[in-house]
């Protein structure tokens, strides 16, 4: 049975600075961490999932996966798939199965610093846990809102922001998948790189 944990915890040194800049070099300097190119951010055959606003936009997004419908899907997984350790070090959190981990990158686009790629929620069912981490300090602020996934389809309720987090390397955020969130590209930095981890914990 799952433990009860805070539904958002932000982590400043997630990571050892040597593991970090393993990561950053391996993903972002090696030229062997291959990406693929999505039209966008979201999936839109799940508008149920999606809450686009005034102030949010549709932007594509690079993507690496490293696991998905239940099989690794990159070479690199098994020196990703360590995060969960620290993980549970730093949170007391710990992984029971993961459902997709991925690699995200966003390039620089001149937007509103106030606007986001159109919020999401990851998985719309409670018992899942959502994990980013910052692989390269950028700009590019992640939007958390108040509201889960359950609240806005009972009362169709308009998002309102919880929490802005910047992209700093070693940085990560746990938090409910069931949390409406966005991305938001760089505007200063030529790209925004972070991995996400969606699992059920213990």
């Amino acid at each position: 049975m799952s433990k009860p944990v805070a539904d958002l915890i932000e982590l400043e040194d997630f990571l050892p600075r040597s593991f970090a800049k393993l990561l950053e070099d391996m993903i972002c300097n090696s030229g062997e961490f291959l990406w693929q190119y999505n039209a966008s951010t979201n999936d839109p055959a799940n508008p149920h999932i999606l809450s686009r606003s005034e102030k949010s936009y549709d932007g594509d997004q690079f993507v690496h996966a490293l696991y998905k419908e239940g099989e690794r899907k990159s070479a690199f997984f098994d020196i990703v798939f360590p995060m969960f350790y620290f993980m549970e070090d730093k949170t007391g959190v710990a992984l029971a199965n993961p459902e997709r981990m991925k690699a995200n990158l966003l390039v620089k686009k001149d937007i509103d610093p106030d606007a986001y790629n159109t919020p999401h929620i990851d998985i719309p069912d409670a018992g899942f846990k959502s994990l980013l981490y910052y692989v390269t300090d950028s700009d590019g602020d992640t939007f958390l809102f108040n509201e889960t996934y359950q609240q806005t389809q009972s009362a169709k309720k308009p998002l309102t922001v919880r929490k802005r987090i910047a992209p700093r390397r070693g940085k990560a955020v746990l938090f409910n998948s069931n949390i409406w969130h966005a991305s938001s590209n760089p505007r200063e930095n030529a790209t925004r790189v972070v991995l996400n981890f969606i699992f059920k914990h213990k």
